[in-house]
């Protein structure tokens, strides 16, 4: 006959055995899910990562029109979007391949047709800094592209960039400055432009 309190020994070590072995394999469950979840977790700022330009978004207003641009991707997967609707309408989509980043954005009727238009100035990505005019007429029948001219030989003379492109009193002003210094602000240029336009193309003519 065996004795009770030697049963009652391999009772105890056996229950601790058993919960020796849960115990691990808790810990170990634990583990593998921390770790998962550590690998499916994002990084923290992916944008600075990967160096992308900033993003834009803005709603810009012109009377009853209203219009959000959007700018968004990196490098040469850029993209320009403008949807805009007035208080009846949406117009169609502007969706255009972006280069550099978008500092201002502005609706205006630069020709008085009643019509408006969506101006957005984009920083360029160079030492120089250009500023490169991205337009559009909007249209219910179709949006349209307003071209902005290269500067001419004489108007772009002592041109070395850091230029700013804005809106004033109907024109689209062009300034930059022409001293030895870029950062002098006294020295600078500006050059005036007026919305022009046919029956199928919009233009910015610089106003002698």
């Amino acid at each position: 006959m065996k004795h009770p309190s030697k049963k009652l020994v391999w009772l105890v070590l056996g229950g601790l055995g058993l919960l020796a072995a849960w115990a691990c394999n808790s810990r170990r469950s634990a583990t593998e899910n921390d770790s998962a979840a550590t690998a499916a977790a994002p990084p923290a700022d992916t944008a600075a990562m990967t160096g992308s330009s900033p993003d834009f978004n803005q709603t810009v207003t012109f009377k009853q029109y209203s219009f959000v641009v959007h700018a968004k991707g990196k490098d040469t997967l850029r993209r320009l979007t403008i949807t805009g609707n007035d208080s009846a309408n949406a117009f169609g989509e502007v969706n255009a391949p972006l280069a550099g980043s978008i500092y201002y954005a502005a609706a205006a009727d630069l020709d008085n047709d009643g019509k408006p238009e969506v101006y957005c100035f984009a920083r360029g990505a160079d030492s120089s800094h250009y500023t490169k005019v991205y337009a559009y007429a909007i249209d219910p029948k179709g949006n349209m592209p307003i071209s902005f001219p290269e500067l001419t030989q004489q108007g772009g003379a002592r041109y070395k960039g850091y230029d700013s492109v804005y809106i004033e009193k109907g024109y689209i002003v062009r300034t930059f400055p022409t001293g030895a210094d870029t950062g002098d602000s006294i020295q600078r240029k500006s050059i005036r432009y007026r919305l022009k336009h046919g029956p199928s193309a919009y233009r910015l003519e610089q106003v002698q």
